[in-house]
């Protein structure tokens, strides 16, 4: 506990101290070190500063264990922050570790640069391709400031640079290229013809950003700025420049000159705003940008109108003319997205201005968008809580209004801004229970189980609408607010499972499944409870049970166990696939999860389980042995029908990772070859094919 309460002090130096002192004492061994301090605590981001700070006070030996253990965990689940932290307690030791341990660090390191590459993508949702571009960025950077005075580093930062990856990850080299070597005579140069030359917008903005940041006085670097914001062919380049300019070469009186032509002359409307942007923050005193913007206002595009309306606010709030020009924008200007900012504006800047609450309150019954009657009723309720026409103005829009977002919105505001007022629960409670949408009914709930007066009474209403409300969402809407708010009630779980045995809809049911584990992970009925519900009759169901009971219990014995079997024999494939993403992902250093994913990846029955089984391995055990021969065996000889689309063919799958992973291999372009010939899978053939014709291959 003393120690969970220095960190929680952010004291990192003192709780280094009190372990090194315990360790001197025999009060800590070296095995408890490894095992309770680092193992317990390196998934733990807050605790790393900490650990590192430990790693500093040990001798080489124990150093070298500690960074080998780290190496070797399991890390993907938490984004492999445990390679991160073993680089960063390689860094505080002060007389390093052995060769090999480094050694295994950096390959390990290298190896993650390259997770995920354009093999996965296919595979990946939104969110996870931006974190794997993030913890390939991480990578990149760790390996450069770790590993900066190994000779080896700068030329392999190069090779990447100038590679085929993605834009973004070789704008990460390039910015630790620059970073890590300021002084070498050759950076600038490199940068240079990045800015010039390189294919990627990413990497050109990363080389002008680096470029300026660290030769600002070099000759040419103002000259190609100016080129680029003019010239190139991509808006966020030239943005990106023009950006520069103005922040760095603000004093040159033909900076100025040069954002007003491209102010006004950018072909992308993007890069306008962004001129205008930076002449009214950094010109603000010079004669003649008000009349700018203020003709800009009268004469532009209706986003450049928006800016002018919003930089005007901003810079000038004590000319009147400005608040009169707002007022005359909110009520006649053609734009919707005009007269919302010149709205948002008159209350954000001019809440003295007897006239401007009236004024909304017109608009909110006058205007023709709903956006702009939207954005009215928050002005007024974020300008003027106090005035006492507020609240029954809000009252009448939530039980009266025609838009049905603007219901919600005034639902939303009288439930935050007026919590403790007697009318709120009743008329929250009323609308939920009569209005039409079912929306504006489950904005209510929720704003009702928030309030601070929710009491009993609240809770066995809900427990009604969870049980037999006629719409789904609402039903749905009233368990989460149950389990969330309610959960230290005795009889709220038995409430729950009771549902579970009497909820006809899936959907429902798997929500109900996540609500109570979420809750009750350490009630000792829990898991029993769920071991049963991998069994459910509902998909769905099955689905978040193996969800939940990965985890949430991924150290207990039987959990892999359970999920193999699910992965292995459930009639749904869709459960199958998610047991089976879940062991292979939480079960890598286990060395018969290789084995067995080959295994899937040959027999299961669905097309698209086979495929996200190669996924699978290719995530992790691309390096093992004979993993060539066996995609190449699974491209010729997979069973697949041909009925699905190509992101699920296992032999389009098969055929992909080896063009990426394997382009070297003596046996890969035989393989393309033949297949591109007489293939009889039109998408396999197709995709042999291209990559033959690449000019790369």
């Amino acid at each position: 506990m003393l120690l969970k309460k220095l960190v929680s002090e952010n004291n990192p130096q003192t709780v280094a101290e009190l372990i090194d002192a315990q360790l001197k004492t025999g009060q800590l061994t070296w095995p408890q070190l490894k095992t309770q301090v680092f193992g317990q605590h390196w998934r733990d981001e807050s605790w790393h500063e900490v650990l590192g700070e430990i790693a500093e006070k040990l001798d080489q030996e124990i150093a070298n264990e500690i960074i080998e253990y780290l190496t070797d965990q399991n890390g993907q689940a938490e984004k492999f922050i445990n390679l991160f932290l073993a680089a960063k307690c390689l860094l505080k030791v002060k007389n390093g570790v052995n060769k090999i341990t480094q050694k295994k660090l950096l390959n390990a390191l290298k190896k993650l640069s390259q997770y995920g590459t354009v093999f996965l993508i296919l595979h990946q949702s939104a969110q996870e391709l931006q974190e794997t571009y993030q913890i390939r960025s991480r990578a990149i950077a760790t390996i450069a400031q770790t590993w900066k005075n190994d000779p080896q580093t700068l030329p392999w930062l190069k090779i990447l640079a100038h590679s085929s990856d993605s834009g973004e990850m070789r704008a990460t080299a390039v910015e630790a290229i620059a970073r890590g070597w300021p002084d070498n005579p050759e950076i600038y140069l490199i940068l240079k013809n990045f800015v010039k030359s390189d294919q990627s917008w990413a990497v050109r903005s990363t080389a002008i950003r680096e470029m300026v940041a660290g030769w600002p006085d070099m000759g040419d670097t103002l000259p190609l700025l100016r080129s680029v914001a003019e010239g190139d062919r991509s808006p966020a380049v030239r943005t990106c420049a023009l950006e520069q300019l103005a922040s760095n070469w603000h004093d040159h009186t033909d900076t100025l000159l040069l954002l007003r032509k491209i102010a006004e002359t950018d072909e992308n409307l993007g890069v306008q705003v962004a001129a205008w942007q930076q002449i009214a923050s950094g010109w603000h005193s010079v004669l003649g940008t008000f009349s700018l913007l203020k003709n800009l206002t009268q004469t532009g595009s209706s986003t450049l109108r928006t800016v002018a309306v919003r930089e005007l606010a901003s810079g000038w709030p004590e000319v009147a003319e400005v608040c009169l020009l707002l007022k005359t924008l909110a009520q006649s200007d053609s734009s919707q997205e005009v007269r919302t900012a010149a709205i948002e504006q008159l209350a954000s800047h001019w809440r003295g201005e007897s006239d401007i609450y009236p004024l909304l309150l017109t608009l909110v019954e006058s205007d023709t968008s709903s956006i702009v009657r939207r954005a009215a009723v928050q002005a007024a309720v974020s300008g003027w809580p106090d005035n006492p026409e507020t609240l029954p103005f809000l009252q009448n829009l939530a039980t009266g209004d025609r838009d049905s977002e603007l219901r919600e919105i005034a639902l939303q505001q009288i439930a935050t801004g007026w919590p403790d007022s007697p009318e709120t629960m009743p008329l929250l409670q009323k609308i939920a229970d009569s209005e039409d949408y079912w929306t504006v009914r489950q904005v209510a709930v929720e704003a009702v189980a928030a309030l601070p007066s929710a009491s009993l009474e609240v809770f066995g209403w809900l427990q009604n609408l969870a049980e037999s409300d006629r719409h789904l969402n609402v039903r749905e809407t009233a368990v989460k607010e149950i389990a969330k708010r309610w959960c230290h009630l005795s009889e709220t779980l038995p409430f729950l499972k009771s549902l579970v045995e009497s909820e006809p809809d899936s959907h429902l049911l798997s929500i109900l499944v996540r609500a109570i584990v979420r809750g009750w992970p350490d009630a000792p009925e829990t898991l029993p409870w769920l071991k049963i519900q991998l069994d459910s009759e509902a998909t769905q169901v099955r689905e978040a049970a193996v969800l939940s009971l990965a985890d949430n219990w991924p150290d207990n014995p039987e959990t892999w166990t359970l999920v193999e079997a699910k992965a292995k024999g459930d009639e749904s494939p869709a459960v199958r696939q998610m047991a089976l993403q879940k062991l292979a992902r939480g079960r890598t250093n286990e060395p018969d999860t290789f084995e067995w994913l080959k295994i899937r990846a040959q027999q299961d029955e669905d097309s698209q389980v086979r495929a996200i089984a190669l996924v699978e391995l290719m995530r992790r055990w691309k390096d093992e042995p004979g993993m060539f021969e066996f995609l190449r065996d699974r491209a010729l000889v997979d069973s697949y029908d041909r009925t699905g689309s190509f992101a699920y063919n296992p032999r389009f799958t098969a055929l992909e990772a080896i063009i990426e992973h394997y382009p070297e291999n003596p046996g890969t372009m035989p393989l393309l070859r033949s297949i591109s010939v007489s293939d009889d899978d039109e998408q396999v053939r197709i995709l042999a094919c291209r990559r033959l014709g690449n000019e790369d291959w």
